[in-house]
C-alpha cells in the first residue's frame, strides 16, 4: 500500500509554548497529531509564530517579526489585521508565504524520499492562493500533482461577507474582490475540495463563490480531542476543592470580586474570544438576573484586547454589579476541559457561530450546553444533550438565555442529560472519526 504523504499549511499559531491558540490552530494540531498516528500516512505541517520554536522535523515555523495576521478584529494572540497591512506589505508577506511554504514542502519530500500526495490549506484565503500558485509551479516543472484541499475555517468567510455587504467601514472591500480576481474558487479553481465545517458555512462559501463547483464541497464537521476533554465525575464531586485553585485574572474594575465562591450550587461556564459575536453582554445580563434567585458561580474563560477586557469588566462589576461572575482570562485546554466538567451548563449564544467546537468540548466533558438558533448549533444541538433559543438579539435575547438556564437549573439537566451528553460527543465527533472522514472524503475526487 502507498503511503498518503500530507502537508498542511496553517494560518493560525499552535497552542505552545506558552502561547495560546485560536480554535483553527488547535484543530490544525489536532489533525496533524491524528493523521501521524494512521497507518500508512505521514502529515507534515508549516504554520506561523513571532515567537514559536520547533525541533520536530515533521513541523515547521514560520518565522514573523510581528503577529500573526488575522482576517477578524480580535484574536487571543493578535491583532494585527490584514486589512492594517499596506499592499506592499501585504505583496511580500504572500511572496514571504509561498517562498517558506514551498522550501518546507521540498525539505520534507526529500526527508521522506517520495511526493506530497494531499495538501491541506486551512483558512480559504491566503493559504489556498499560495497552494494554488505552488501547484502550478510544479506542474509546469513536470512534478506530479497533488491534491488540494481548502479546509474553510470561519473567520476568512466572515471577513469576505463584511466586505462584500460593504457597510461596516473597518472591513472596506479589498481581499474579496482580490480573491475573486485571483479566480482561486472559480470554475476552473485548481483546488479539487472544499470542506466547510458547518452546512451553514458550506451556504455562506457558495454566496461568496457562486461558480465553485458545488459537487466538490464536502461537510466535515469539527472534532474534539476527546483524550483532552473527557467526563471527570470525581473532579464535579469534589467542585469546591477544584474551584479553590483557580486564579482570577485582568481585574480591572471596580467591585470585582478578589476570590471565587467555591460552594455555589450551581456552576455556569462561557468560553470564548471577547468578540461582539459571541455576545459575552447576554451571559452577563442574564447573570444578573439569576443570580438573584439561585445560588450560581459564573465562570467567564477567554479574553481579547484590552479596551474589550475593560469593557466587560465594567458591564459586569460596575454597572450590572455582579457578585459571583468571574473572569479567568485565557486557560489551557486542559484546565477548561476540567472547568467544563464541573460545570452544571455551558452558555454559547454567539450569532452565526461557524461551527461551535467549544459546545462540543463541553458535551464531551458531560455537560448539558444552551446555544442559539443559528450557524453550526443548529447541526448537532439536540435536546436530549441541551438547547437553542431562538436567534435574537438585545434583551429578547437575553430574556431566552436566562429562561433556559433557569430551566436547567430547575430540571437539573447536569444530572438528567450529563452522560447522554458524553456519549453523544464522544460517538459522533471524535477528531479521529473527522480526520478519517475526511480522507475518505478527499480520496473520492
Amino acid at each position: 500500500m502507498s503511503k498518503n504523504f500530507i502537508f498542511q499549511l496553517g494560518t493560525n499559531n499552535w497552542q505552545r509554548e506558552g502561547e495560546f491558540a485560536p480554535g483553527s490552530g488547535i484543530l490544525h494540531e489536532s489533525h496533524h497529531n491524528v493523521y501521524n498516528n494512521m497507518k500508512d500516512t505521514v502529515c507534515y505541517s508549516v504554520y506561523p509564530s513571532s515567537h514559536q520554536t520547533s525541533d520536530d522535523p515533521l513541523v515547521s515555523i514560520l518565522k514573523l517579526d510581528h503577529e500573526v495576521p488575522i482576517c477578524e478584529s480580535i484574536s487571543p494572540v493578535s491583532s494585527y489585521r490584514f486589512h492594517s497591512m499596506t499592499e506592499e506589505v501585504f505583496d511580500k508577506y504572500i511572496v514571504y508565504l509561498m517562498d517558506s511554504t514551498e522550501k518546507a514542502m521540498l525539505a520534507a519530500e526529500q526527508r521522506e524520499g517520495i511526493a506530497i500526495t494531499t495538501v491541506i490549506a486551512h483558512h480559504s484565503f491566503l493559504n489556498p492562493l499560495v497552494m494554488t500558485r505552488i501547484k502550478e509551479k510544479w506542474m509546469e516543472q513536470g512534478k506530479a500533482p497533488f491534491k488540494l484541499v481548502c479546509f474553510v475555517h470561519g473567520t476568512a468567510l466572515k471577513m469576505f461577507s463584511h466586505e462584500k455587504k460593504g457597510i461596516d467601514p473597518e472591513y472596506p472591500l479589498r481581499f474579496f474582490s482580490f480573491m475573486i480576481n485571483e479566480g482561486i474558487f472559480g470554475k476552473a479553481s485548481k483546488i479539487d475540495v472544499c470542506a466547510t465545517i458547518s452546512n451553514e458555512q458550506l451556504e455562506k462559501f457558495l454566496e461568496l463563490y457562486e461558480e465553485y463547483p458545488r459537487e466538490r464541497l464536502v461537510l466535515s464537521q469539527n472534532g474534539y480531542s476527546s483524550d483532552i476533554f473527557k467526563q471527570d465525575k470525581s473532579l464535579f464531586s469534589n467542585r469546591a476543592s477544584f474551584l479553590s485553585t483557580l486564579k482570577l485574572t485582568n481585574i480591572v474594575s471596580k467591585g470585582c470580586p478578589d476570590s471565587i465562591k467555591t460552594t455555589a450550587d450551581k456552576v455556569v461556564v462561557f468560553c470564548g474570544k471577547f468578540a461582539d459575536w459571541k455576545r459575552l453582554e447576554t451571559v452577563l445580563g442574564a447573570a444578573k438576573r439569576y443570580e438573584e434567585e439561585f445560588d450560581v458561580t459564573t465562570l467567564i474563560i477567554g479574553s481579547g484586547p484590552a479596551a474589550s477586557i475593560k469593557t466587560y469588566h465594567q458591564m459586569a462589576y460596575e454597572k450590572l454589579a455582579l457578585k459571583q461572575t468571574y473572569f479567568l482570562g485565557p486557560l489551557p485546554q486542559s484546565q477548561i476541559a476540567a472547568i467544563n466538567s464541573i460545570a452544571d451548563i455551558g452558555v454559547y449564544p454567539s450569532r452565526n457561530e461557524p461551527f461551535g467546537l467549544v459546545l462540543i468540548e463541553c458535551l464531551g466533558c458531560g455537560t448539558p450546553v444552551i446555544g442559539v438558533r443559528s450557524g453550526g448549533p443548529k447541526d448537532f444541538v439536540t435536546a436530549e444533550v441541551g438547547s437553542l433559543i431562538p436567534e435574537c438579539e438585545g434583551v429578547e435575547l437575553e430574556d431566552a438565555l436566562y429562561r433556559e438556564i433557569k430551566k436547567a437549573f430547575s430540571e437539573d439537566w447536569k444530572k438528567t442529560k450529563g452522560q447522554l451528553a458524553y456519549d453523544y460527543a464522544t460517538s459522533k465527533f471524535s477528531i479521529y472519526s473527522q480526520c478519517d472522514n475526511l480522507l475518505q472524503d478527499i480520496g473520492k475526487f
